[in-house]
């Protein structure tokens, strides 16, 4: 294998996309480092996951079986020397334990100390005569060691949760390991055969055609094939080992190039689909405004005399007498010196609050006793708009009585005719028509 191939295992878009998962961490941990809170969620996150991971690895630690020259002594002095050759300080501790099929490997960090977790359905080939392939799987783990992306992707984690930006990265790493590997294992087939079994098995990864299983990039393609990768952590196998063939023998490689046609008329098709659903979510909530569904609860709820869902402030007992229609305390409060015309902080006078509650003898006696009519509260409604919008004929007929002006318009430039007639009030419409 050439020599000089060892300058040009990093794929090139692991730097490119390294240097944007940086910034955008450094940004996120600076926002968050100028507030106590932020402070606080980052040493959260990291005691977390610290906890998390050393749990984790203390369970495979206990369970694993851990190679060394006691334990599966060949494989672990193959790996040991592809360790050497990686240049790595130490070998990193291997262990071997069952995952049921659902993975193959990984490599981890805890407390500066290196380790390999290898899968026993990968680890089993090597009884088959498949060293090169197992140790293809345990040089990838120790690429991602020697590349620090252990290391890296805890200091990047807010970049990671960045949809496409941080599973790109994690592509990119995954090219350059398994470049790293199949160079120091010396094997380009070894390296072809694990990354084939990875997809179908290892029992039956010897009779996949790989030039065929390479030709899925382009007879399986479309938006959600693109879509499933792009939000994946790894590329697609076919996708792995046809890189893999073009950058080891690229001579005998035939170039496959992956339709686009279909994903861009998928990516604009869900373009338009979004900004569709977005518009009929804008235009829904428009049309509940225009109902007024959500004003009229908060209306009911800031006069209700509790106060227990949204308290008005300055409510006078007047105004409480008025609300429940009590006229003997609206009297004795009124001859005790009481403001008849007191409003409370949204504007609302007495006579608004008795308005409100619909009482038609506690609005005459403040009427009686000189309340004005036309008072204006913080809806820009007075009494008479009020009885109007309720419905209430025998109020508007009594404040009109008492000089109520029919004629005033509120912001909206509505009267109470106009309110009546909105509600489909026709007696009430009829009295101020008449007026």
């Amino acid at each position: 294998m050439d020599q000089s191939l060892r300058q040009q295992l990093v794929h090139p878009k692991e730097n490119i996309y390294f240097a944007l998962v940086l910034l955008f961490s450094i940004l996120t941990y600076v926002l968050l480092a100028v507030s106590i809170i932020g402070i606080a969620i980052i040493v959260v996150l990291v005691l977390l996951s610290v906890f998390l991971q050393g749990l984790m690895m203390a369970g495979i630690r206990r369970n694993g079986v851990k190679l060394s020259e006691e334990q599966f002594p060949r494989l672990y002095g193959l790996a040991a020397q592809t360790a050497a050759d990686m240049e790595l300080k130490s070998v990193p501790d291997i262990y071997v334990m069952e995952s049921e099929g659902v993975l193959n490997a990984f490599a981890t960090r805890f407390f500066r100390r290196n380790m390999v977790v290898l899968y026993s359905s990968i680890f089993e080939m090597a009884e088959r005569g498949a060293e090169k392939e197992v140790l293809f799987v345990m040089a990838h783990e120790f690429a991602h060691l020697k590349r620090n992306h252990v290391l890296v992707n805890s200091l990047i984690l807010p970049a990671m949760w960045v949809p496409f930006l941080g599973t790109a990265y994690s592509r990119a790493c995954e090219y350059t390991c398994d470049r790293y590997a199949a160079y120091y294992v010396q094997s380009y087939d070894a390296a072809k055969d694990a990354l084939t079994m990875l997809a179908i098995g290892s029992s039956l990864y010897p009779k996949v055609n790989k030039e065929a299983y390479m030709k899925q990039l382009e007879t399986e393609s479309g938006f959600f094939v693109w879509l499933n990768e792009k939000l994946s952590t790894h590329p697609h196998l076919p996708k792995r080992l046809y890189a893999l063939s073009r950058f080891f023998s690229s001579e005998t490689t035939p170039v496959l190039k992956e339709s686009k046609g279909k994903v861009v008329i998928g990516v604009i098709i869900s373009f338009f689909v979004l900004i569709l659903l977005s518009v009929a979510v804008w235009f829904a909530i428009s049309q509940l405004e225009k109902l007024d569904l959500f004003s009229d609860a908060l209306y009911e709820d800031d006069y209700s005399l509790t106060g227990e869902e949204i308290p008005v402030e300055g409510v006078t007992p007047l105004m409480d007498a008025a609300f429940n229609n009590d006229t003997t305390s609206i009297l004795t409060l009124i001859e005790e010196g009481e403001d008849i015309n007191a409003v409370d902080s949204e504007d609302s006078s007495v006579l608004h609050w008795a308005v409100y509650g619909d009482n038609l003898e506690a609005a005459e006696v403040l009427l009686q006793a000189g309340a004005n009519p036309d008072t204006v509260d913080y809806t820009d409604s007075t009494p008479l708009i009020t009885a109007a919008a309720n419905g209430n004929a025998e109020l508007t007929e009594q404040l009109l009585n008492y000089g109520a002006d029919p004629a005033y318009t509120d912001s909206s430039g509505y009267t109470a005719y106009d309110y009546a007639m909105e509600y489909g009030y026709n007696d009430v419409a009829a009295l101020l028509a008449n007026d």
